[in-house]
Protein backbone atom coordinates (compact mmCIF):
# COMPACT_ATOMS: atom_id res chain seq x y z
CA UNK A 1 0.00 0.00 0.00
CA UNK A 2 2.78 2.45 0.91
CA UNK A 3 4.25 1.60 -2.61
CA UNK A 4 1.18 2.53 -4.79
CA UNK A 5 0.60 5.58 -2.51
CA UNK A 6 3.64 6.57 -3.10
CA UNK A 7 3.93 5.99 -6.91
CA UNK A 8 0.42 7.22 -7.37
CA UNK A 9 1.27 10.67 -6.05
CA UNK A 10 4.66 10.62 -7.72
CA UNK A 11 2.67 10.30 -11.31
CA UNK A 12 -0.10 12.61 -10.70
CA UNK A 13 1.94 15.33 -9.66
CA UNK A 14 4.09 14.93 -12.39
CA UNK A 15 1.30 15.40 -14.57
CA UNK A 16 -0.26 18.33 -12.72
CA UNK A 17 2.71 20.70 -12.89
CA UNK A 18 4.38 19.36 -15.99
CA UNK A 19 5.19 22.29 -17.47
CA UNK A 20 8.76 25.65 -16.93
CA UNK A 21 6.77 28.06 -16.18
CA UNK A 22 7.76 32.02 -16.58
CA UNK A 23 6.01 33.15 -13.61
CA UNK A 24 5.25 31.41 -10.31
CA UNK A 25 3.85 27.39 -9.89
CA UNK A 26 1.23 27.32 -11.98
CA UNK A 27 -0.27 30.65 -13.85
CA UNK A 28 1.97 31.65 -16.80
CA UNK A 29 2.94 35.68 -17.52
CA UNK A 30 4.18 35.04 -20.98
CA UNK A 31 0.72 35.23 -22.97
CA UNK A 32 1.72 37.65 -25.98
CA UNK A 33 4.26 38.84 -28.44
CA UNK A 34 4.47 42.30 -26.67
CA UNK A 35 4.52 40.81 -23.01
CA UNK A 36 7.56 38.89 -24.29
CA UNK A 37 9.70 41.85 -25.77
CA UNK A 38 8.93 43.90 -22.70
CA UNK A 39 7.81 41.45 -19.81
CA UNK A 40 5.20 44.08 -18.61
CA UNK A 41 1.95 45.09 -19.54
CA UNK A 42 -0.20 45.75 -17.06
CA UNK A 43 -0.80 49.42 -17.89
CA UNK A 44 -0.45 49.25 -21.56
CA UNK A 45 -3.41 50.81 -23.82
CA UNK A 46 -2.24 50.18 -27.12
CA UNK A 47 -2.40 46.32 -28.26
CA UNK A 48 -5.44 43.76 -27.84
CA UNK A 49 -3.13 41.45 -26.29
CA UNK A 50 -4.31 43.84 -22.97
CA UNK A 51 -7.34 41.31 -22.84
CA UNK A 52 -5.66 39.30 -20.30
CA UNK A 53 -3.06 42.25 -18.64
CA UNK A 54 -5.29 45.51 -18.63
CA UNK A 55 -8.76 44.92 -19.87
CA UNK A 56 -9.60 48.31 -18.01
CA UNK A 57 -7.47 49.71 -20.73
CA UNK A 58 -9.28 48.77 -24.07
CA UNK A 59 -11.29 51.71 -24.55
CA UNK A 60 -8.23 53.54 -24.93
CA UNK A 61 -7.64 51.77 -28.29
CA UNK A 62 -9.12 52.91 -31.27
CA UNK A 63 -12.14 52.86 -32.33
CA UNK A 64 -13.02 49.66 -34.77
CA UNK A 65 -12.02 46.25 -34.64
CA UNK A 66 -7.98 45.11 -33.15
CA UNK A 67 -6.69 41.41 -33.41
CA UNK A 68 -3.49 40.36 -31.73
CA UNK A 69 -2.13 37.05 -32.52
CA UNK A 70 0.86 35.25 -31.49
CA UNK A 71 3.50 32.28 -31.20
CA UNK A 72 5.96 31.49 -28.72
CA UNK A 73 8.59 28.49 -28.65
CA UNK A 74 10.38 27.72 -25.93
CA UNK A 75 13.74 25.93 -25.40
CA UNK A 76 13.91 24.60 -21.99
CA UNK A 77 16.64 23.09 -19.61
CA UNK A 78 15.99 22.56 -16.71
CA UNK A 79 17.97 19.63 -14.69
CA UNK A 80 19.07 17.81 -11.72
CA UNK A 81 21.61 16.33 -10.25
CA UNK A 82 22.29 13.57 -6.86
CA UNK A 83 24.08 10.91 -5.07
CA UNK A 84 21.35 8.52 -3.56
CA UNK A 85 24.21 6.13 -2.94
CA UNK A 86 25.44 4.90 -5.90
CA UNK A 87 27.20 7.86 -6.89
CA UNK A 88 26.66 10.85 -8.83
CA UNK A 89 23.49 11.11 -11.67
CA UNK A 90 21.96 14.30 -13.05
CA UNK A 91 19.52 13.86 -15.68
CA UNK A 92 18.08 16.63 -17.96
CA UNK A 93 15.00 17.41 -19.68
CA UNK A 94 14.91 16.77 -23.83
CA UNK A 95 13.37 18.22 -26.37
CA UNK A 96 11.58 21.68 -27.33
CA UNK A 97 8.10 23.40 -27.14
CA UNK A 98 7.73 24.85 -30.82
CA UNK A 99 3.96 26.26 -29.81
CA UNK A 100 2.16 28.46 -27.07
CA UNK A 101 -0.57 29.81 -29.50
CA UNK A 102 -2.47 33.15 -28.42
CA UNK A 103 -5.61 34.89 -30.05
CA UNK A 104 -7.33 38.15 -28.42
CA UNK A 105 -9.71 40.74 -30.28
CA UNK A 106 -11.14 43.98 -29.08
CA UNK A 107 -14.17 45.92 -30.55
CA UNK A 108 -14.55 49.79 -29.46
CA UNK A 109 -17.18 52.16 -30.20
CA UNK A 110 -17.65 55.28 -28.49
CA UNK A 111 -16.89 54.74 -24.58
CA UNK A 112 -17.45 50.61 -24.58
CA UNK A 113 -15.35 47.96 -25.70
CA UNK A 114 -16.19 44.11 -26.49
CA UNK A 115 -13.49 41.80 -26.17
CA UNK A 116 -12.31 38.21 -25.72
CA UNK A 117 -9.68 35.83 -26.41
CA UNK A 118 -8.22 32.44 -26.68
CA UNK A 119 -4.97 31.47 -24.38
CA UNK A 120 -2.91 28.96 -22.48
CA UNK A 121 -2.18 30.78 -18.64
CA UNK A 122 -1.23 27.53 -17.45
CA UNK A 123 0.51 24.62 -19.10
CA UNK A 124 1.68 24.64 -22.66
CA UNK A 125 4.83 22.18 -22.55
CA UNK A 126 5.94 19.02 -22.07
CA UNK A 127 8.26 17.44 -19.57
CA UNK A 128 10.56 14.79 -21.69
CA UNK A 129 12.82 12.83 -19.67
CA UNK A 130 13.63 9.64 -22.44
CA UNK A 131 16.23 8.14 -20.08
CA UNK A 132 14.03 8.56 -16.70
CA UNK A 133 14.79 11.07 -13.74
CA UNK A 134 15.03 11.49 -10.04
CA UNK A 135 11.35 10.24 -10.07
CA UNK A 136 12.34 6.91 -11.67
CA UNK A 137 15.80 6.25 -10.75
CA UNK A 138 15.98 7.12 -6.71
CA UNK A 139 11.86 7.35 -5.63
CA UNK A 140 10.00 4.43 -7.72
CA UNK A 141 12.30 1.99 -7.00
CA UNK A 142 12.18 3.28 -3.38
CA UNK A 143 9.33 2.49 -2.87
CA UNK A 144 9.35 -0.27 -4.48
CA UNK A 145 12.10 -1.83 -2.04
CA UNK A 146 10.11 -0.84 0.92
CA UNK A 147 7.20 -3.09 -0.19
CA UNK A 148 9.71 -5.71 -0.76
CA UNK A 149 11.19 -5.47 2.52
CA UNK A 150 7.34 -5.48 4.34
CA UNK A 151 6.65 -8.62 2.11
CA UNK A 152 10.16 -10.63 3.55
CA UNK A 153 10.24 -8.72 6.64
CA UNK A 154 12.52 -10.41 9.12
CA UNK A 155 13.70 -7.05 10.20
CA UNK A 156 14.80 -6.06 6.74
CA UNK A 157 14.86 -2.58 5.47
CA UNK A 158 13.92 -1.11 2.54
CA UNK A 159 17.92 0.35 2.09
CA UNK A 160 18.64 -2.92 2.65
CA UNK A 161 16.38 -3.85 -0.82
CA UNK A 162 17.23 -0.59 -2.38
CA UNK A 163 21.27 -0.97 -2.39
CA UNK A 164 20.63 -4.29 -4.71
CA UNK A 165 18.39 -2.84 -6.92
CA UNK A 166 19.08 -1.38 -10.41
CA UNK A 167 16.57 -0.30 -13.33
CA UNK A 168 16.22 0.05 -16.47
CA UNK A 169 13.95 0.63 -19.48
CA UNK A 170 13.39 4.22 -17.38
CA UNK A 171 11.31 6.94 -19.21
CA UNK A 172 9.07 9.72 -18.14
CA UNK A 173 6.97 12.02 -20.11
CA UNK A 174 3.99 14.24 -19.08
CA UNK A 175 2.19 16.87 -20.79
CA UNK A 176 -0.10 19.55 -19.71
CA UNK A 177 -2.41 22.28 -21.36
CA UNK A 178 -4.81 24.77 -19.83
CA UNK A 179 -6.95 26.13 -23.00
CA UNK A 180 -8.92 29.22 -21.61
CA UNK A 181 -10.95 31.42 -23.34
CA UNK A 182 -12.32 34.71 -22.02
CA UNK A 183 -14.95 37.17 -22.63
CA UNK A 184 -15.94 40.67 -21.25
CA UNK A 185 -16.75 44.43 -21.73
CA UNK A 186 -15.08 47.78 -20.66
CA UNK A 187 -16.78 51.15 -20.14
CA UNK A 188 -15.00 54.41 -20.31
CA UNK A 189 -16.86 56.55 -17.42
CA UNK A 190 -14.73 60.00 -18.45
CA UNK A 191 -11.37 60.48 -19.66
CA UNK A 192 -9.94 59.42 -16.50
CA UNK A 193 -11.34 56.35 -15.77
CA UNK A 194 -12.33 53.12 -17.29
CA UNK A 195 -14.08 49.60 -15.88
CA UNK A 196 -13.91 45.98 -17.27
CA UNK A 197 -15.71 43.16 -16.27
CA UNK A 198 -15.30 39.56 -17.81
CA UNK A 199 -15.04 35.65 -17.36
CA UNK A 200 -12.74 33.07 -18.39
CA UNK A 201 -13.37 29.85 -18.59
CA UNK A 202 -10.35 27.25 -18.27
CA UNK A 203 -10.34 23.24 -19.93
CA UNK A 204 -7.07 21.81 -18.10
CA UNK A 205 -6.17 18.27 -19.92
CA UNK A 206 -2.91 16.60 -18.29
CA UNK A 207 -1.41 13.44 -19.70
CA UNK A 208 1.64 11.19 -18.15
CA UNK A 209 3.05 7.85 -19.48
CA UNK A 210 5.77 6.79 -17.47
CA UNK A 211 8.13 3.04 -17.11
CA UNK A 212 10.37 1.54 -15.24
CA UNK A 213 11.39 -2.12 -14.65
CA UNK A 214 13.10 -3.14 -11.79
CA UNK A 215 15.96 -5.89 -10.42
CA UNK A 216 18.28 -7.00 -7.62
CA UNK A 217 21.41 -7.24 -8.73
CA UNK A 218 22.58 -10.07 -6.56
CA UNK A 219 19.35 -12.09 -7.89
CA UNK A 220 18.49 -12.55 -3.67
CA UNK A 221 14.89 -10.32 -4.03
CA UNK A 222 14.04 -11.18 -8.00
CA UNK A 223 11.18 -13.61 -6.74
CA UNK A 224 9.23 -11.71 -4.19
CA UNK A 225 10.01 -8.68 -6.70
CA UNK A 226 8.40 -10.43 -9.92
CA UNK A 227 6.07 -12.37 -7.71
CA UNK A 228 4.53 -8.93 -5.94
CA UNK A 229 4.36 -7.20 -9.36
CA UNK A 230 7.58 -5.05 -8.87
CA UNK A 231 9.45 -5.38 -11.97
CA UNK A 232 7.71 -3.67 -15.03
CA UNK A 233 5.97 -0.43 -13.95
CA UNK A 234 4.17 1.31 -16.79
CA UNK A 235 1.33 3.82 -16.05
CA UNK A 236 -0.58 5.67 -18.83
CA UNK A 237 -3.22 8.08 -17.55
CA UNK A 238 -5.33 11.37 -18.69
CA UNK A 239 -6.37 13.58 -16.59
CA UNK A 240 -9.05 16.75 -16.98
CA UNK A 241 -10.65 19.40 -15.42
CA UNK A 242 -12.62 22.40 -16.35
CA UNK A 243 -13.85 25.66 -14.15
CA UNK A 244 -14.91 29.61 -14.26
CA UNK A 245 -14.07 32.57 -12.75
CA UNK A 246 -14.27 36.50 -13.05
CA UNK A 247 -12.31 39.15 -14.35
CA UNK A 248 -12.04 43.31 -12.86
CA UNK A 249 -9.97 45.53 -14.09
CA UNK A 250 -9.63 49.89 -14.12
CA UNK A 251 -7.84 52.08 -15.75
CA UNK A 252 -7.15 55.62 -15.07
CA UNK A 253 -5.41 58.14 -16.57
CA UNK A 254 -4.61 61.00 -13.75
CA UNK A 255 -2.82 62.79 -16.46
CA UNK A 256 -1.98 62.86 -20.67
CA UNK A 257 1.26 60.76 -20.10
CA UNK A 258 0.69 58.69 -17.34
CA UNK A 259 -1.48 55.48 -17.16
CA UNK A 260 -2.20 53.10 -14.51
CA UNK A 261 -3.64 49.78 -14.80
CA UNK A 262 -5.06 47.46 -12.27
CA UNK A 263 -6.77 44.08 -12.61
CA UNK A 264 -7.92 41.36 -10.31
CA UNK A 265 -8.53 37.90 -11.67
CA UNK A 266 -9.94 35.11 -9.12
CA UNK A 267 -9.01 32.09 -8.71
CA UNK A 268 -10.44 29.05 -10.76
CA UNK A 269 -11.80 25.78 -8.83
CA UNK A 270 -10.26 22.97 -10.75
CA UNK A 271 -10.86 19.18 -9.76
CA UNK A 272 -8.48 16.74 -12.24
CA UNK A 273 -10.42 13.54 -12.89
CA UNK A 274 -8.41 10.32 -14.26
CA UNK A 275 -9.02 8.48 -17.03
CA UNK A 276 -6.55 5.48 -17.13
CA UNK A 277 -5.54 4.08 -20.37
CA UNK A 278 -3.19 1.59 -18.81
CA UNK A 279 -2.00 1.24 -15.40
CA UNK A 280 -0.63 -2.83 -14.53
CA UNK A 281 -0.31 -2.00 -11.29
CA UNK A 282 -3.86 -0.91 -10.55
CA UNK A 283 -2.81 2.03 -8.98
CA UNK A 284 -5.06 4.93 -10.46
CA UNK A 285 -8.78 4.42 -10.42
CA UNK A 286 -11.00 5.75 -13.14
CA UNK A 287 -13.08 8.67 -12.22
CA UNK A 288 -11.04 9.67 -8.91
CA UNK A 289 -10.83 13.23 -8.78
CA UNK A 290 -7.56 15.67 -7.43
CA UNK A 291 -7.99 19.39 -6.62
CA UNK A 292 -5.07 21.64 -8.52
CA UNK A 293 -6.88 25.25 -8.60
CA UNK A 294 -6.07 28.03 -10.29
CA UNK A 295 -4.72 30.66 -8.24
CA UNK A 296 -6.13 33.83 -7.91
CA UNK A 297 -3.67 37.06 -9.64
CA UNK A 298 -3.98 41.09 -8.82
CA UNK A 299 -1.55 42.66 -11.17
CA UNK A 300 -0.54 46.78 -10.92
CA UNK A 301 1.21 48.81 -13.80
CA UNK A 302 2.12 52.17 -14.02
CA UNK A 303 3.34 53.57 -18.06
CA UNK A 304 4.87 56.67 -18.52
CA UNK A 305 5.18 58.52 -21.81
CA UNK A 306 8.55 60.36 -21.08
CA UNK A 307 9.08 62.02 -24.52
CA UNK A 308 7.41 61.46 -27.77
CA UNK A 309 9.46 58.77 -28.44
CA UNK A 310 9.86 56.90 -25.23
CA UNK A 311 7.63 54.74 -23.16
CA UNK A 312 8.54 53.52 -19.40
CA UNK A 313 6.55 51.12 -17.77
CA UNK A 314 6.89 49.47 -14.48
CA UNK A 315 5.00 46.89 -12.83
CA UNK A 316 4.04 44.34 -9.71
CA UNK A 317 2.02 41.45 -9.76
CA UNK A 318 0.95 39.01 -6.84
CA UNK A 319 -0.27 35.30 -6.95
CA UNK A 320 -2.89 34.32 -4.18
CA UNK A 321 -1.52 30.26 -4.22
CA UNK A 322 -2.26 30.04 -0.80
CA UNK A 323 -5.83 30.42 -1.20
CA UNK A 324 -5.63 27.47 -3.77
CA UNK A 325 -7.06 24.34 -3.12
CA UNK A 326 -3.62 22.11 -3.61
CA UNK A 327 -5.05 19.27 -1.83
CA UNK A 328 -2.57 17.56 1.06
CA UNK A 329 0.27 15.78 1.64
CA UNK A 330 1.07 12.29 3.27
CA UNK A 331 0.94 14.20 6.53
CA UNK A 332 -1.79 16.41 6.34
CA UNK A 333 -0.46 19.36 5.22
CA UNK A 334 -1.96 22.03 2.67
CA UNK A 335 0.71 21.80 -0.25
CA UNK A 336 -0.29 25.47 -0.89
CA UNK A 337 0.33 26.54 2.34
CA UNK A 338 4.00 24.86 2.18
CA UNK A 339 4.42 27.16 -1.44
CA UNK A 340 3.33 30.28 -0.52
CA UNK A 341 2.01 33.21 -2.59
CA UNK A 342 4.46 34.52 -5.61
CA UNK A 343 5.07 38.21 -6.81
CA UNK A 344 7.19 39.53 -9.38
CA UNK A 345 8.47 42.90 -10.33
CA UNK A 346 9.59 44.34 -13.43
CA UNK A 347 10.56 47.79 -15.52
CA UNK A 348 10.45 48.00 -19.13
CA UNK A 349 11.34 50.72 -22.05
CA UNK A 350 10.35 51.80 -25.86
CA UNK A 351 11.72 53.60 -28.38
CA UNK A 352 10.12 54.30 -30.91
CA UNK A 353 12.47 55.18 -33.66
CA UNK A 354 10.31 56.31 -37.00
CA UNK A 355 6.15 56.06 -36.87
CA UNK A 356 6.41 52.62 -37.75
CA UNK A 357 9.30 50.77 -35.99
CA UNK A 358 9.99 50.22 -32.85
CA UNK A 359 11.98 48.02 -30.10
CA UNK A 360 11.61 47.04 -26.36
CA UNK A 361 13.98 45.78 -23.76
CA UNK A 362 12.66 44.73 -20.32
CA UNK A 363 13.08 42.27 -17.43
CA UNK A 364 10.92 40.76 -14.46
CA UNK A 365 12.41 39.35 -11.34
CA UNK A 366 9.43 36.08 -10.00
CA UNK A 367 9.95 36.22 -5.93
CA UNK A 368 8.76 32.85 -4.26
CA UNK A 369 7.60 33.38 -1.15
CA UNK A 370 8.07 29.52 0.16
CA UNK A 371 6.84 28.69 3.65
CA UNK A 372 8.73 25.25 2.73
CA UNK A 373 10.56 24.37 0.05
CA UNK A 374 11.56 21.24 0.80
CA UNK A 375 8.31 20.30 2.33
CA UNK A 376 6.34 21.37 -1.01
CA UNK A 377 9.07 19.44 -3.33
CA UNK A 378 8.65 16.15 -1.40
CA UNK A 379 4.68 16.55 -1.63
CA UNK A 380 4.98 17.41 -4.73
CA UNK A 381 7.70 14.97 -6.40
CA UNK A 382 7.10 16.53 -10.32
CA UNK A 383 8.80 19.45 -9.15
CA UNK A 384 12.03 17.84 -9.37
CA UNK A 385 11.89 17.36 -13.07
CA UNK A 386 10.76 21.06 -13.82
CA UNK A 387 11.88 23.20 -11.37
CA UNK A 388 10.59 25.94 -8.80
CA UNK A 389 12.70 29.09 -8.11
CA UNK A 390 12.66 32.94 -8.06
CA UNK A 391 13.97 33.64 -11.15
CA UNK A 392 14.73 36.50 -13.32
CA UNK A 393 13.91 36.99 -17.48
CA UNK A 394 15.62 39.72 -19.80
CA UNK A 395 13.93 40.44 -22.85
CA UNK A 396 13.62 42.82 -26.13
CA UNK A 397 12.22 43.28 -29.20
CA UNK A 398 11.16 44.70 -32.24
CA UNK A 399 7.84 45.44 -33.55
CA UNK A 400 7.23 47.14 -37.14
CA UNK A 401 4.12 48.87 -39.11
CA UNK A 402 4.51 47.46 -42.64
CA UNK A 403 0.80 48.42 -43.90
CA UNK A 404 -1.62 50.90 -42.10
CA UNK A 405 -3.36 47.98 -40.93
CA UNK A 406 -0.67 45.16 -39.92
CA UNK A 407 1.68 45.50 -37.63
CA UNK A 408 3.97 42.45 -36.93
CA UNK A 409 6.18 42.04 -33.62
CA UNK A 410 8.95 39.72 -32.76
CA UNK A 411 10.26 39.01 -29.13
CA UNK A 412 13.69 36.73 -27.49
CA UNK A 413 13.90 36.47 -23.94
CA UNK A 414 16.38 34.23 -21.83
CA UNK A 415 14.74 33.27 -18.37
CA UNK A 416 17.51 31.81 -15.83
CA UNK A 417 16.10 30.22 -12.29
CA UNK A 418 18.27 30.41 -9.08
CA UNK A 419 20.12 27.50 -8.19
CA UNK A 420 18.52 25.45 -5.30
CA UNK A 421 19.58 22.61 -2.67
CA UNK A 422 16.42 20.44 -2.17
CA UNK A 423 16.25 17.39 0.41
CA UNK A 424 13.58 15.53 -0.51
CA UNK A 425 11.93 14.50 3.09
CA UNK A 426 10.67 11.03 2.21
CA UNK A 427 14.58 9.63 1.26
CA UNK A 428 16.56 12.08 2.77
CA UNK A 429 18.05 12.31 -1.03
CA UNK A 430 19.67 16.06 -1.71
CA UNK A 431 19.44 17.48 -5.03
CA UNK A 432 20.83 20.21 -6.94
CA UNK A 433 18.57 22.02 -9.67
CA UNK A 434 19.27 24.24 -12.12
CA UNK A 435 17.01 25.73 -15.00
CA UNK A 436 16.92 28.29 -18.05
CA UNK A 437 14.70 28.77 -21.10
CA UNK A 438 15.27 30.66 -24.34
CA UNK A 439 11.77 31.57 -25.77
CA UNK A 440 11.51 33.46 -29.76
CA UNK A 441 8.12 34.98 -30.38
CA UNK A 442 6.93 36.22 -33.21
CA UNK A 443 3.26 37.35 -33.84
CA UNK A 444 0.98 40.83 -35.75
CA UNK A 445 -1.37 42.73 -34.70
CA UNK A 446 -4.36 43.76 -37.19
CA UNK A 447 -7.23 47.15 -36.96
CA UNK A 448 -9.92 47.35 -39.20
Amino acid sequence: MKRAVLFTTVLLTVCLISTDLLANIDNLSNMSVEWMRTANRNAATDRADIVVYNPGGITELPDGVAINIGNQSMRREPEHSYNAGMGEKSFEQDGDDPFLPNIYAAYNRNDWALWGGFYIPGGGAVVDYPTGSFTTNVLIPGSIASGVADVIGGGLTGNDVFATLSTSGESLEAESMYLTFTLGGTYKFNDMVSVALGGRYIDADNSIEGTVSVASSNGLFDTVIAGGGFSDNKVDVDESAEGAGYIVGININPTDRVNIGIQYQSRVDLDFKADVNQDNLGLYVDGAENPRDFPAMLGFGVGWDILKRFYLEANYSYWFQEDADWGKDSGGKDISDMAGDTQSYGITGTCKWTEGFSTSVGTVYTDFLWNDIDGYYSANIGSYEVLYSDNWQVCGGVSWQITKRVEVNAAVARTIWDDETITDQTTGVTLETENATTTVAIGANFTF
